[in-house]
């Protein structure tokens, strides 16, 4: 075989030239294959696109060469000899269906919503290029499952003193790990029986893991394996990195603190830090009616940053959409704590 045609075509093409080349494919054969792949094409275009535009049959082509170079890929498992005897005693619609076999895997995936016009556009293939198809979909396959298990995870660790559940399908993970990290918090103050609203116990806390680092990393240890013990495999699996990075985020945010801070206050600056500012405005507004009024003089303007977020989060979305980009930005930079105050 000549290297340069393999640099050059794709694996079908390739297979199908060599074997016209060496006399084992007659060309009834390969007329035969050529009107099954015309066939197919026009029935992409006809599902998908439209087949009788000019460039939506090109691109039907185009996806099902990708996808019988795909299917007879998979099926001869790279070698030549397999897939030369799959075209000559078989149907390059075999090769298809095994190619869309793996294709529908990757709509599955996406879900019902998918727009499979788009999904399909990745496996365009044009007979004078060479591309690995087969790597291309496994990439696309796995990015996907990827992102339905950080959704899996966002769901498991949705909480509500935070905001990131206004969405189902978000999958930033800074914002899952933040989620987690509040749960890993949650299950210390547990353990010491301390409430939400126990201010002055959940001082206590914090100045026991800032003068002793080393109880905290225990205590950390075994609230982490705890939550991880509970999980199903996979989602444990894919998270199980994350504790080191968020063990030592709660190490600085002990750093962070300013203990000297009256109880509720110190409460919100923690989850604020926990949780990036990204805090349930409607949660917290007790921790300010708690603080003594002495303590409100001092800090006057903590009501008023929860008011603004609980005002912003309760905008009707037409309103909220009537925000131009500069006044979101604005209303956002005020977040629920000032280190300035």
């Amino acid at each position: 075989m000549n290297l340069d045609k393999v640099r050059a075509r794709p694996f079908l093409l390739l297979m199908i030239s060599d074997a016209v080349e060496s006399g084992s494919m007659t060309q009834e054969k390969l007329a035969e294959i050529e009107s099954l792949l015309v066939d197919m094409s026009l029935k992409i275009a006809k599902n998908f696109f439209s087949p009788v535009v000019s460039h939506d049959l090109k691109k039907s082509c185009a996806i099902v060469l990708g996808v019988s170079t795909l299917g007879l890929l998979k099926l001869c498992a790279g070698d030549t000899r397999s897939a030369t005897k799959i075209l000559l005693e078989d149907s390059v619609i075999t090769c298809f269906r095994k190619g869309w076999e793996h294709v529908n895997s990757l709509f599955k995936a996406h879900g019902s919503d998918a727009n499979r016009a788009t999904l399909l556009a990745n496996y365009q293939y044009r007979d004078s290029e060479y591309k690995d198809i087969a790597s291309i979909h496994e990439s696309l396959l796995r990015e996907q499952l990827d992102v339905n298990l950080l959704i899996k995870i966002a769901a498991q660790f949705k909480n509500p003193l935070s905001n990131v559940d206004m969405d189902p399908y978000y999958t930033d993970e800074i914002s899952i790990k933040a989620d987690i990290q509040l749960s890993v918090f949650e299950a210390l103050m547990k353990s010491h029986a301390i409430g939400h609203k126990d201010y002055d116990d959940f001082k206590f806390l914090l100045l026991t893991y800032c003068d002793h680092p080393d109880v905290f990393a225990q205590e950390f240890t075994e609230a982490s394996q705890a939550i991880l013990k509970n999980l199903d495999s996979q989602i444990s699996h894919r998270i199980e990195g994350w504790f080191t990075g968020i063990e030592e985020d709660f190490e600085n945010i002990f750093l962070l603190l300013d203990v000297e801070n009256s109880g509720p206050e110190i409460y919100i600056s923690m989850f604020h830090e926990i949780l990036r500012g990204n805090i349930n405005a409607k949660k917290f507004m007790h921790a300010y009616e708690s603080l003594l009024a002495t303590e409100k003089q001092l800090h006057p303007n903590l009501k008023e940053q929860i008011e603004v977020e609980r005002t912003f989060q309760d905008l009707l979305e037409g309103e909220d959409n009537d925000l131009s980009d500069e006044d979101i930005l604005n209303e956002l930079s005020h977040n629920i704590t000032d280190d300035n105050y």
